[in-house]
């Protein structure tokens, strides 16, 4: 048994299958001759070989769906740019109004902490220039009185 097996793995070594396949051949390409009026047709025109009157046959069915599908291809990818552009704005716009708000929020809470410093120590000097009034009332009185007494 294991003679005979290494006698079939020494021939599929020596004579691979590929050797006994056939050649591929190539693929047929689409062709159009032109042909004149009195050559064996009836009219002039091309001449198209089955390949090539199936492309065209093909090509012009399917053009229509590929120019929608290029077409809805194109709306969708500039769809897209403009919606990342508009969220990009809205965004940004968001954070602009945080940025404000917060700017508003440290601006009124400074305006109260000098509001209060400035009623905690309101520089009221009324009791200071009532006082300065009266004695400047009573110098002015006496040196008026003193003025009267030394003219008589």
């Amino acid at each position: 048994m294991k003679y005979i097996i290494s006698l079939a793995l020494t021939f599929t070594l020596i004579f691979p299958a590929a050797i006994f396949a056939d050649t591929p051949e190539p693929e047929p390409q689409p062709k159009a001759i032109g042909i004149q009026k009195d050559q064996p047709a009836p009219f002039s025109g091309v001449l198209l070989n089955p390949l090539a009157a199936a492309q065209i046959f093909t090509e012009k069915n399917y053009s229509d769906e590929e120019c929608k599908l290029k077409i809805d291809f194109a709306v969708n990818k500039e769809a897209a740019r403009l919606n990342l552009i508009l969220e990009s704005t809205r965004i940004s716009m968001e954070a602009m109004d945080q940025k404000y708000n917060s700017i508003i929020s440290i601006k009124d809470a400074e305006i109260d902490r000098l509001s209060k410093l400035a009623l905690e120590n309101s520089n009221d000097y009324s009791e200071w220039w009532a006082v300065g009034g009266i004695l400047a009332g009573i110098a002015l009185t006496l040196a008026v009185v003193y003025g009267v007494k030394n003219m008589e």
